[in-house]
């Protein structure tokens, strides 16, 4: 799970300088819960609109008031929460995997903070500039391209504007604190496999290795995907992921590259979820899922 919510850009602009009361409460909030940060597509500096027509260097010209200048300033230097940009960084995911998913709000793409929530598991944060942000829940149809075939899935992705709509997410924050007090690090992970994930997905010796060559951003990236599905927060189909390609199948050195050990027995793994540059294979086999490669994208015909 990540540290993080991700703003609603839709939200803006607001109506009146007051609506910044009800926004500060919340992130507070979030704060609280250990959500530190607030990802955003842009600097908060940088949107064209804060009130109507009015940036937000003009708003604060705007402003006679001290104590809501200081507070504005204090919100954009990190005094309310850390604000982060993009809402999706470069080393993370790969923009044209994003797009293999595609997020449909009120029936017009969406690839902002709404389309984020879901592909980061967290909360996502509006102003109340609007009723149709008066809710703990947004409704997304989020489309997925798999083998050709497209999947058409309703979403509610958890939502906040006002104080009273954390109330609806309990459960999310208390799974928060948990994989926030299970402390999971490359050193330790493999001795703690049998605790951390005790149902559902099982690593393939070849997994040992692969771990501790890691970037750490990759390993809690790869981790907190592979715990979502373990505590069924996420289906596996709820990632990007494909088969290889038949170059690949009918070369037998890049299929040699491929074969990850199940119950002793070495079996060609096909599936692959990706995540940045980076891939994790996968075999489903009975009610488990078995995972043979967190790495880097194996070699290819074209790379």
């Amino acid at each position: 799970m990540v540290n993080f919510s991700v703003f609603n850009e839709l939200s803006l602009p607001i109506n009146n300088i007051k609506e910044f009361d009800d926004f500060f409460k919340v992130l507070q909030r979030l704060r609280d819960f250990g959500l530190e940060k607030i990802r955003m597509d842009r600097r908060f500096t940088e949107y064209p609109e804060i009130l109507p027509h009015t940036t937000f260097q003009q708003l604060l010209g705007q402003i006679t008031d001290e104590t809501q200048q200081r507070r504005l300033k204090s919100f954009i230097n990190n005094s309310v929460a850390i604000i982060e940009t993009p809402l999706i960084k470069e080393e993370e995911i790969e923009h044209e995997e994003l797009l293999t998913n595609e997020y449909f709000y009120n029936h017009e793409p969406n690839n902002g903070g709404l389309a984020c929530s879901d592909i980061w598991n967290t909360i996502v944060v509006s102003f109340l500039s609007n009723e149709q942000w008066n809710s703990p829940y947004i409704k997304l149809q989020k489309q997925t391209i798999v083998n050709d075939d497209i999947n058409k899935i309703n979403l509610n992705v958890r939502h906040t504007s006002r104080t009273e709509h954390l109330q609806n997410h309990q459960n999310f924050f208390n799974d928060l604190e948990i994989e926030k007090r299970l402390n999971i690090i490359q050193d330790n992970f493999w001795d703690r496999i049998d605790e951390l994930f005790p149902n559902k997905i099982v690593f393939c010796k070849e997994v040992k290795e692969q771990i501790k060559s890691l970037d750490k951003t990759i390993f809690q990236q790869a981790i907190s995907i592979l715990r979502d599905i373990e505590t069924n927060k996420k289906q596996i189909t709820d990632f990007n992921y494909s088969p290889e390609s038949q170059s690949v199948r009918n070369n037998s050195n890049l299929k040699k590259l491929r074969y990850f050990t199940v119950d002793s027995e070495k079996i060609y793994f096909d599936n692959h979820l990706k995540f940045s540059s980076h891939r994790i294979y996968f075999l489903e086999k009975q009610d488990k899922i078995y995972i043979g490669y967190i790495g880097k994208h194996l070699s290819t015909r074209r790379f």
